[in-house]
């Protein structure tokens, strides 16, 4: 069969979807892939004091029992037993993390909180025992501490380093840290770790001395936004600080489940499934380790266990092109990875995603997209621009958008989000959207280097190249195509679709996804291509 892509089944130059459920999209012709920034957020050109470390980017959890906050998971007393229960949990809930934030000082023998000042041999001296530092180790979770456990001196931060050792990400500041403070801690983990720390930083401090906006442009990758209500309230006073410190940093972050220190309690479930949401687009989504406010909770149903899973998986796919974003705001401090608009409460993520969120008691939203043509995530036929009016917003499925012309690398090991599948683990994904002529600069952390995917659609033949190779295979999921390819053809580091060529059609997408050498699979329910590339 002759094969169609859904742009040359749909002219390019007036390309829409259908206007279901409610949706009134209005005409545009097509438009290249904005690059650079929009909105007009712009930072203080600044030499930041190290790249992001990808395992900040999450999913953490967290916990401060018992001294700053209530213990929850399951009849746990002690931070331990609460660690070991959560930890139980996400891996019978199949939820990834990566960083668990042991909070407030309970974790230490020796308390700062009250006067940010400690002494004594049992100051940042770790106090939960060999399991779960094992535990971390086995499960490659990193440890994130906070300063309230008397660390504050490079002896101090020594002392929980020698027990903690690669484990130790590094240290959660909060209310009363500096600049001087936040510079100590950085320049004593590159002395033990460089290269693969990260230092919490907090913005919107209760007290003084705090960390400056020029310090955390300067120092600190990621800042977390304060304490704030889990209702809408706080969630939108979260998204006007987030945006509002991202013309700083990388990674400004608030807790999607919030630290709701006045209430003490966890959100309601409709609450829940917008805050997920909000969180999973965040470069760092992070889980807070106050009021317990765990997915499996009784007063939840399965359905919001279901999305918290689905949005943490996704969070964690999206890994690459965080990072790649992270490492052009590290070398162009005035290129931010997120950016806010168009409208309120509503965010760019790179260039290539726009997420409005949904922070009111509805199941519509009124959606202003940038400028261009974005795919509905959810409905990929449908191709929108302009103002969309009450769009439909249902928990578990809040509104994302992808541009169309789109090339977003991805990390996948599951097949929850309908990116791939187990067998995908090892392989960079690379999601495909054609419109005209593409590219996205991805990073290798573990390299160094910078690959340039290229996408170029001509009629229906595709052209999909990289400038280097990637350091592992790829695997193309190329969207909206409307029929089987004629040939698919692999040389070097260049796919030709509906051009010529010989490569081997497989039967499954887990089949092409685990092949050992280039090969391709066509879906005709989800109008997906599939190409592995293996150099």
């Amino acid at each position: 069969m002759t094969a169609l892509l859904v742009a040359a089944a749909l002219p390019i130059s007036d390309c829409g979807g259908g206007a279901g459920g409610g949706t009134r999209p209005s005409a545009s012709s097509a438009s290249a892939p904005v690059s650079g920034v929009s909105g007009g957020v712009r930072a203080t050109a600044v030499t930041r004091d190290h790249p992001l470390n990808r395992a900040t980017l999450g999913p953490w959890w967290g916990s401060g029992c018992p001294r700053s906050g209530d213990c929850g998971c399951g009849s746990a007393e002690t931070m331990a037993e609460e660690f070991t229960c959560q930890m139980d949990e996400l891996r019978a809930n199949d939820i990834p993390v990566s960083v668990y934030l042991f909070d407030g000082s309970a974790w230490s023998a020796r308390d700062s909180r009250n006067d940010g000042v400690c002494e004594g041999e049992d100051c940042c001296e770790w106090n939960l025992g060999e399991d779960v530092v094992n535990r971390l180790a086995s499960e490659r979770v990193r440890a994130l501490v906070h300063f309230w456990g008397g660390c504050h001196t490079p002896a101090q931060y020594a002392r929980v380093q020698s027990q903690l050792g690669g484990t130790l990400l590094g240290f959660y500041l909060d209310d009363g840290s500096s600049d001087q403070e936040l510079q100590a801690a950085n320049d004593f983990m590159k002395s033990v770790s460089f290269g693969d720390f990260e230092n919490i930083a907090k913005a919107h401090q209760s007290h003084g001395p705090s960390t400056t906006d020029a310090g955390l442009a300067r120092l600190a990758n990621v800042a977390y936004m304060a304490d704030l209500a889990n209702d809408f309230a706080g969630l939108r006073e979260g998204i006007v600080r987030m945006l509002d410190k991202s013309r700083l940093l990388p990674a400004p972050v608030n807790e999607l489940t919030a630290y709701d220190y006045e209430n003490r309690q966890a959100p309601d479930q409709e609450t829940f499934y917008r805050r997920i949401h909000w969180g999973a687009f965040q470069p760092v989504m992070a889980h807070t380790p106050f009021a317990n406010s765990d997915p499996w909770r009784s007063e939840y149903d399965s359905d919001l266990l279901h999305a918290y899973r689905y949005w943490a998986w996704l969070h964690k796919e999206l890994t690459p092109y965080f990072l790649s974003y992270s490492q052009r705001m590290y070398e162009q401090p005035d290129l931010p990875v997120i950016q806010p608009g168009p409208g309120p409460f509503a965010m760019r993520v790179g260039d290539e995603i726009f997420v409005p969120f949904v922070t009111d008691r509805t199941t519509t939203l009124d959606v202003q997209l940038p400028a261009g043509q974005w795919v509905d995530y959810w409905e990929e036929d449908r191709v929108l621009s302009g103002s969309l009016s009450e769009y439909p917003a249902p928990p578990g499925r809040e509104p994302v958008f992808l541009k169309l012309g789109a090339i977003i690398p991805m990390e996948v090991e599951r097949d929850y989000t309908g990116h791939g599948t187990r067998e995908s683990a090892g392989s960079l994904t690379v999601l495909v959207y054609p419109n005209g002529s593409s590219t996205f600069r991805y990073h290798n952390d573990d390299t160094g280097r910078w690959t340039t995917f290229k996408s170029a659609l001509e009629g229906n033949k595709l052209t999909l190249s990289a400038d280097s190779f990637p350091g592992m295979p790829v695997l193309y999921r190329i969207g909206r195509v409307t029929g089987k390819p004629s040939a698919v053809a692999v040389n070097g580091l260049t796919v030709l679709i509906n051009q010529a060529g010989t490569l081997p059609e497989v039967e499954s997408e887990a089949e092409v996804n685990d092949a050992a050498s280039s090969a391709w699979f066509y879906d005709p329910i989800a109008q997906r291509l599939i190409v592995k590339l293996v150099p």
